[in-house]
């Protein structure tokens, strides 16, 4: 009965400003977002603070994150949260944690670990397939505010975002394409940016960034120019720090066509039910 409503309640809500996507951040809270006011909705009682390291899954869901301890995690569409199994990789950071974790909007799930290793995982179980390793810059051994990734994709190519501020790994902010299949790997240098993006997505055909200074951006893939399309708020403090509210994953919310044939057919399974 819980689905039902809220299928419902997603078919019949009121039209937003903007596209609507479900999102994962830094403080463990999982939601859905409006791209154009940035209003955000929590769902469940999401994870523990920095510990989702990005949101992959099909539009609608399920979706799937990663813990700091390795754990694949599953979020139900209404916010429910389950363990799905350890990828056996530890602790996130370098050499062999997952820095990480993303998707094709197919429903295929990628990790790529602090060494540049790109993984399949097995949504059932978290195991890990190992693809090959990637011809991409060398990342920082762990996240202590110094480099800022995402990763998400869409039918095909994944996307990848990287930017390191400062030391002998110094990159400037950098969208690579990746064939997942092939490997091949694509450089473009993202311009335009306001701040560092720490999250990304798809939802309306669309490729968004969030940034750690609380900006909405829209990529474009082959340019790499970004264009402001929306703020929100990443919850840094007054005195400056971590932004507790930051966007680390997007992944669309269903078309509504679609919506409304899975409410209907919910409606009409409950139906069949009370009739029996």
């Amino acid at each position: 009965m819980k689905r039902i409503l809220i299928a419902l309640q997603l078919a019949t809500a009121p039209v937003f400003a903007g596209p609507i996507g479900y999102v994962i951040n830094f403080s463990g809270q999982f939601g859905t977002m409006d791209l154009a006011s940035g209003v955000f909705t929590q769902l469940g009682p999401g994870v523990a603070s920095n510990s989702a390291g990005g949101l992959a899954g099909a539009p609608g869901g399920p979706f799937y994150g990663i813990d700091a301890s390795g754990v694949l995690l599953r979020f139900a569409p209404e916010g429910g949260v389950t363990v799905v199994g350890d990828t056996g990789t530890g602790a996130s950071v370098g050499p062999n944690g997952i820095s990480v974790l993303g998707g094709l909007t197919t429903g295929a799930v990628f990790a790529l670990d602090f060494s540049n290793n790109l993984f399949s995982v097995n949504r059932t179980t978290g195991a890990l397939s190992l693809l090959g390793n990637l011809l991409l810059p060398p990342q920082e051994s762990q996240y202590d505010g110094n480099m800022t990734t995402s990763l998400n994709g869409d039918g095909t190519y994944l996307y990848y975002t990287l930017e390191i501020s400062g030391g002998p790994n110094a990159t400037g902010p950098s969208l690579f394409r990746i064939d997942p299949v092939t490997r091949a790997v694509t450089t473009t240098a993202l311009t335009g940016l306001p701040s560092r993006v720490i999250g990304s997505g798809f939802a309306g055909g669309q490729f968004y960034g969030f940034t750690d200074e609380g900006h909405i951006v829209l990529i474009n893939r082959l340019t790499g120019a970004t264009t402001l399309a929306g703020v929100y708020d990443p919850g840094v403090p007054p005195g400056g720090g971590p932004p507790f509210t930051g966007v680390f994953g997007l992944v669309a919310t269903p078309e509504p066509g679609t919506i409304w044939l899975s409410a209907l057919g919910a409606c009409a399974a409950v139906l069949r039910r009370l009739r029996t």
